[in-house]
C-alpha cells in the first residue's frame, strides 16, 4: 500500500480483476465520471428524469473524453436514486405501500415497477422516440471498443432500496438496465459487497445466483475520491434504530459509523423511512387517483369528440399533476394545486366537478397521510410532536368545510415556501463543522489519500473547499473539496411573477488519472513519475417547454 495508513475499521475497497491497482505507479490512463439522482421511473405518475435527448449528448461526451485522453480504464459511478421504486402509481393502485414488505403482493409490485422502468429507459426505442439512458449505457462498450475497459457501479440511494427486498427485481436491474448478468458478477465484487454489509466476504459466494446489494460507498485513492449517496445525514430518509440487547442503536446525529451499520445490517438505510417513502406514497397516490377520476369525467363517449373547455382543462390539469413531484420544496406542489382549485372557482359551474375532485382527493390524501400508523412510527421525535399537534387541527378544520381547510393548508404551504426562499434561506451548503464529520475529511481517511468527497441526494449542485492545519509543514498540506452532484432529474422552479418553469441541471464530476508525460523537455527530474491529475464539473442546464405553464 505504499506505506499508506491502514484503512478504518469495516471500510473496504473494490479491486476488480483486470483493472489496475490504484496504488500501482504504472497504471494506465484512467477516467472516472460520477453523476447522481437520475430517478428513472415507470412513468405512471409523470416523467421525473431528464429528457432522453440529453442522454445521447452525455454518452457522446463520455466517448469524446475517452478519445481525447487516450483512456484505457473508465469508471462510471451512479451515486444512488437510479431506479426509482417509489414514484409510481403501482403502490396506490394495488393498495400496498413501500413499508408493507410482508404483504404477499409486495415482490410482484416491485417486479412490475422495474419492468416499467426497463420498458421506458432500457429497451429499443419506439419509432420517433429517442433511446433511454440504459440503452446508451449498454451500447457504450461497443462504441468505445476493446481498448477501453469499463466498470459501471451503482450506489444505494433512498429511492431504490426497495429492490433489496426482492432478488428477482434486483436481478432485473443488474441484467436488463446495467447489462451485467448476475452469474458473471466478479468474485471480487461479491466479496466487497458481502464484507461491506455483513462483514462476511462469503455472504454472496455461497450461491452465485444470490444477487448482491448495491454498494453503500465507493472510493479510489488514485482518483483521490470517496463517494456515497448522502442519505446517511438526512434524518427524514434514515431510520432511527434503537439499541436492543447486544445490538447498538443509531440516529443521524451519531454520524458516519460503519461498525454500527454493519452490526445493524445497514437497517437505517434499507428499511422504510419517514421521508420519501411516506411522502411518495401520498403524493403518487394523489396524482394517480385524481387523474383517474378527472379522465373519467371525459368518458369514452367524449374522448373522440370535438375539444371542449372542460376537456382542455382536464388535459392541462393532468399535465400539471404529472409535474407535482418536480417541485422543490415539495410543499410548494401542494400550494400550486390549491391555487389551481381557486382558479377553477372563478371559471363557472361547468368546472365545479373538476374542482371538487381535486379538492376531495387532496384533502383525502392529507388525512390518509396523517392517519397512517407508519407516518407517526417512522417520524423523528421532533416531527412526532408536530404530527400529534397537526392531526387534531386538521380534524377541526375539516368540520368547517373544504374551503376553509384548503385555505388554511395553502397559507401554511405559502408561508413555508416564503420562509424557505426568504429570511430563513441561509443556503443549502453544509457548514465547515458539518463537513469535518464527512468520512473523506476524517483524519483516518485523509491519511489514506482521499481529497474529494462526493454525494448526491439533496438535488442541489454544490461545491465547497476545505482547509486543515495538519500536517504541520505547510508544503505537505493538501486541498480538499466537497462536491454535491445535484440531480439529472427535472424540477419545477418558480419564475418571475409567481409563474412556473420546468428546468433541469445535470452535473457530472470528471476525474482524470493519467500516465506522466515524459515528453516535455522542461519537466523537472523530481516530477518524472508524477501522474497527470485533474478533476472538474460539467453542468448541463436544460429546459423542457412541453410542460411549461406561464
Amino acid at each position: 500500500m505504499n506505506n499508506q495508513a491502514p484503512l478504518p475499521k469495516d471500510f473496504y475497497l473494490l479491486k476488480q480483476p483486470g483493472f489496475a491497482d490504484p496504488d500501482d505507479p504504472n497504471r494506465p490512463n484512467r477516467l472516472c465520471i460520477c453523476f447522481s439522482d437520475v430517478h428513472f421511473t415507470d412513468g405512471t405518475v409523470g416523467n421525473q428524469s431528464a429528457d432522453s435527448v440529453v442522454w445521447e449528448n452525455v454518452f457522446n461526451r463520455i466517448q469524446d473524453l475517452c478519445t481525447l485522453h487516450n483512456i484505457q480504464e473508465l469508471t462510471l459511478l451512479l451515486v444512488g436514486d437510479v431506479a426509482d421504486m417509489i414514484r409510481t402509481a403501482q403502490w396506490s393502485e394495488n393498495g400496498v405501500y413501500p413499508w408493507e414488505r410482508d404483504d404477499s403482493r409486495f415482490n410482484g409490485i416491485l417486479q412490475k415497477i422495474m419492468q416499467g422502468i426497463i420498458d421506458k429507459h432500457s429497451g429499443e426505442p419506439k419509432p420517433c422516440d429517442k433511446p433511454g439512458f440504459f440503452y446508451w449505457l449498454k451500447k457504450l462498450p461497443q462504441a468505445l471498443g476493446a481498448r477501453v475497459k469499463i466498470q459501471t457501479l451503482v450506489l444505494l440511494g433512498n429511492h431504490d432500496k426497495e429492490m433489496f427486498a426482492d432478488d428477482t427485481t434486483l436481478k432485473m436491474f443488474y441484467e436488463q438496465c446495467l447489462g451485467q448478468p448476475v452469474p458473471k458478477l466478479t468474485e471480487a465484487y461479491r466479496q466487497w459487497v458481502g464484507k461491506m454489509y455483513f462483514g462476511d466476504e462469503n455472504h454472496y459466494l455461497d450461491d452465485t445466483q444470490h444477487v448482491p446489494w448495491l454498494p453503500f460507498y465507493w472510493a479510489d485513492r488514485g482518483f483521490r475520491l470517496f463517494v456515497t449517496h448522502g442519505q446517511w445525514r438526512d434524518q427524514d430518509n434514515s431510520r432511527v434504530i434503537k439499541a436492543q440487547g447486544s445490538l447498538p442503536g443509531w440516529q443521524v446525529s451519531d454520524g458516519w459509523n460503519l461498525d454500527t451499520w454493519r452490526q445493524l445490517k445497514y437497517a437505517p438505510f434499507t428499511a422504510a423511512c419517514f421521508g420519501d417513502t411516506v411522502a411518495a406514497g401520498v403524493l403518487s397516490g394523489f396524482i394517480y387517483t385524481t387523474k383517474k377520476k378527472l379522465n373519467a369525467l371525459i368518458g369514452p363517449t367524449q374522448s373522440n369528440q370535438q375539444t371542449t373547455p372542460v376537456k382542455v382543462e382536464i388535459e392541462r390539469l393532468c399535465k400539471t399533476l404529472d409535474e407535482l413531484d418536480l417541485y422543490r420544496p415539495t410543499y410548494a406542489a401542494v400550494g400550486r394545486i390549491i391555487k389551481d382549485t381557486w382558479r377553477l372557482r372563478k371559471k363557472g359551474k361547468e368546472f365545479a366537478g373538476i374542482r371538487k375532485i381535486i379538492e376531495d382527493e387532496l384533502l383525502n390524501s392529507i388525512h390518509t397521510w396523517l392517519g397512517w400508523d407508519f407516518t407517526l412510527e417512522s417520524a423523528t421525535p421532533t416531527l412526532k410532536i408536530g404530527l400529534r399537534i397537526a392531526k387534531p387541527i386538521v380534524s377541526v378544520m375539516s368540520l368547517l368545510g373544504s374551503t376553509i381547510e384548503l385555505g388554511f393548508l395553502y397559507l401554511m404551504m405559502w408561508g413555508m415556501t416564503q420562509l424557505k426562499q426568504g429570511i430563513f434561506n441561509f443556503g443549502d451548503a453544509p457548514s465547515y463543522q458539518d463537513m469535518k464529520k464527512f468520512p473523506t475529511f476524517l483524519e483516518a481517511y485523509r491519511d489514506y489519500g482521499f481529497r474529494i468527497h462526493g454525494e448526491g441526494h439533496t438535488h442541489i449542485p454544490l461545491e465547497e473547499e476545505l482547509y486543515f492545519k495538519q500536517p504541520d509543514i505547510p508544503e505537505d498540506r493538501k486541498s480538499y473539496t466537497y462536491i454535491n452532484f445535484g440531480t439529472w432529474r427535472d424540477q419545477i422552479v418558480i419564475a418571475q411573477k409567481g409563474k412556473y418553469r420546468r428546468r433541469g441541471v445535470g452535473r457530472a464530476l470528471c476525474v482524470l488519472d493519467l500516465v506522466s508525460d515524459t515528453s516535455v523537455e522542461c519537466i523537472k527530474e523530481k516530477d518524472l513519475n508524477k501522474r497527470g491529475y485533474a478533476y472538474w464539473i460539467e453542468d448541463i442546464l436544460t429546459w423542457g417547454d412541453h410542460f411549461d405553464r406561464f
